[in-house]
């Protein structure tokens, strides 16, 4: 048998969303989708990037194996990232992981998720980690905590049905779910009352996303995290402010 087809063994995917990989026996790393690529990791030692699928980002373990390299840490005790300042612009709850970009498009995205959960009947208990990856949230309607992928409750192809349709085992029956959502979103508005005002409007969010750019990566990154904490806190106007902050990505995008 070629080495390249040396077999390895996929372990069941972790709450992370991580899945280990084992070749010939050795713990060779983990696998993970994001954004419909597949990516292999071997701790203390450089991968190729995206893949095409779960098979191909396992054989990059394999061949890595193969050529005598061993993972410098035992996959578990991985150091985690450290988040970047402006990561780390609001509350634990709400602001992006540290292993997503926090780019003008990644920022408003996550607007757009939270201002949708909030609609759905859930709190983010975990920053927004992106549409493939598990995410950390707590149903409004019951209190139940768990994971949930923001691509099933944001619907896929056209179809806006937050899926599955039960929300989690254990909840109100489907058949009370809109009575439910209505008074718990009650509190949802047009227009942000907050102490801190939150773009609820196009020419507000232009300013957000261009001082966002203008300071990132600056002696004024502390500016940056100020305006971030305007795209990614608990507003009850959530909902506009998404709408209004994707208004203004498109003209920012048009300008370029």
């Amino acid at each position: 048998m070629n080495n390249e087809q040396q077999s390895y063994q996929l372990g069941a995917r972790e709450e992370s969303g991580r899945y280990p990989v084992k070749v010939g026996g050795i713990t060779a790393g983990y696998i993970y989708r994001r954004h419909g690529s597949w990516y292999s990791v071997m701790p203390g030692h450089r991968t190729d990037g995206r893949c095409a699928d779960r098979h191909a980002a396992a054989q990059a373990l394999v061949h890595l194996i193969n050529q005598g390299q061993r993972p410098t840490v035992p996959p578990q005790s991985t150091r985690p990232h450290t988040p970047t300042a402006l990561a780390r612009a609001t509350a634990s709850y709400t602001y992006l992981i540290p292993d997503l970009r926090p780019t003008l498009a990644n920022l408003v995205r996550a607007a757009e998720a939270m201002a949708r959960l909030a609609e759905l009947g859930w709190s983010p208990l975990a920053g927004y980690p992106g549409a493939d990856q598990p995410w950390m949230m707590q149903c409004r309607l019951c209190g139940w905590e768990g994971r949930r992928f923001w691509s099933h409750l944001r619907g896929r192809n056209g179809d806006l049905t937050p899926r599955p349709i039960t929300r989690h085992p254990g909840c109100l029956p489907v058949a009370d779910h809109e009575e439910a959502i209505q008074k718990v979103t009650a509190e949802q508005a047009t227009r942000c009352e907050c102490p801190f005002t939150h773009p609820t409007s196009v020419p507000q969010a232009l300013d957000v996303l261009k001082s966002i750019q203008a300071a990132r990566g600056t002696r004024h990154d502390a500016r940056a995290i100020l305006f971030s904490r305007a795209i990614l806190e608990p507003c009850p106007a959530s909902t506009n402010r998404a709408k209004a902050l994707r208004s203004a990505l498109g003209l920012i995008s048009s300008q370029k």
